[in-house]
């Protein structure tokens, strides 16, 4: 008989527990303190007060943090802790440096973290456990979001540009980015702008690190200057957002202004020994493919541990092509010293242009 009654009450005890689930994402919400309440609690059963405790430990620091709730009441189906509740939470950190940083901060760093969850019936001071789980992760910070294209400071001639930005580190199922354009007016900083200004592009729910310019969008003017941020969300919680860029609008030396006989043929170029650039690379070829953007990249042989970047982005279309690669205002190339591009036509040739870079008369 005792051994029956024990069993009967293992699984009404069961049943008790199975009453009720927490809902918690620590990749996302367990990165700060605020996030921590907002885990879901599901209840199967009538409404009920109960209370909540959230403790909180690191593998090598221990305990960091435990959170304690006043009785709020659970209705059935899903809920979310009321704002009173955990306003008037008690919280108790631990005494590791770990814990300290949280306390000042209310982020949580780098590390293996538990976080458990405990409900107790709330209608009595006494400690009846009615539920409780664990969820473990190991927390890794977010890397700084970097933009890629247009660059910092760019001048483009494309007026219906694309974008791009690194994917979030590390990565996050279901995430998804917004990105934000505006015009930054005369004598305005572009932080302010992108708080201010009306978007020209104020795009939502983009899956993947790149936009192209959209369809409906009034495309770009030359001679103005914009301003573009891109941030990375969650089910509307944000989590990173990039640096701010602004770039220019200038076709002030596009190739069309030029004359035919500034261009010589890639193919001849790239059979010379080298080419004198003055502050620029002209150069032409025919292209039977679709338009796309110009695959290249410049390494320097007088210092080969020489980088050169910023390098401006180029269209080319079907038909013949004129390109301009403009180097005047790069500053990581000297005047005097051999560099060699490599190129990637859109019919997959690999060319190769060896030349001298000399400053603009």
């Amino acid at each position: 008989m005792r051994i029956l009654l024990t069993g009967l009450f293992l699984c009404l005890f069961a049943q008790l527990k199975a009453q009720y689930t927490f809902s918690f994402m620590p990749e996302i919400q367990g990165r700060t303190m605020d996030g921590i309440y907002k885990v879901r609690i599901g209840n199967n059963g009538a409404r009920q007060n109960v209370s909540l405790t959230i403790i909180i430990t690191e593998a090598k620091s221990g305990a960091v943090v435990t959170m304690k709730t006043p009785a709020f009441e659970l209705l059935p189906g899903m809920n979310v802790i009321p704002p009173t509740a955990a306003y008037n939470a008690v919280v108790a950190f631990g005494g590791s440096k770990l814990a300290t940083i949280v306390r000042q901060s209310s982020f949580f760093p780098e590390g293996d973290y538990d976080y458990c969850f405990e409900l107790y019936d709330g209608t009595t001071h006494s400690s009846n456990l009615l539920a409780e789980q664990c969820f473990s992760y190991n927390l890794q910070p977010f890397s700084t979001m970097q933009l890629i294209q247009p660059y910092e400071g760019d001048k483009i001639c494309d007026k219906r540009p694309t974008f791009s930005w690194q994917p979030l580190i590390p990565a996050i199922n279901g995430v998804m980015y917004r990105m934000l354009l505006v015009e930054v007016k005369e004598g305005q900083q572009r932080a302010e702008a992108i708080r201010m200004n009306l978007a020209i592009i104020n795009q939502q729910q983009i899956p993947l690190p790149v936009l192209l310019y959209p369809s409906l969008a009034n495309e770009l003017q030359e001679g103005k200057q914009y301003a573009w941020q891109v941030s990375a969300y969650r089910n509307d919680l944000l989590l990173v957002e990039s640096e701010i860029w602004d770039f220019k609008v200038d076709c002030e030396k596009d190739s069309v202004k030029l004359p035919a006989e500034a261009f010589r043929s890639l193919e001849d170029l790239s059979k010379g020994n080298f080419y004198i650039a003055r502050g620029q690379i002209l150069f032409a070829f025919n292209n039977t493919y679709e338009a796309a953007t110009l695959q290249y990249s410049i390494r320097c042989l007088t210092k080969t541990e020489q980088e050169v970047k910023k390098l401006p982005k180029i269209k080319v279309g079907r038909g013949l092509n004129q390109v301009v690669i403009d180097l005047s205002e790069n500053k990581s190339l000297t005047d005097g010293y051999f560099y060699i591009m490599d190129v990637k036509l859109p019919d997959g040739q690999q060319k190769q242009l060896r030349f001298i870079y000399k400053l603009p008369e």
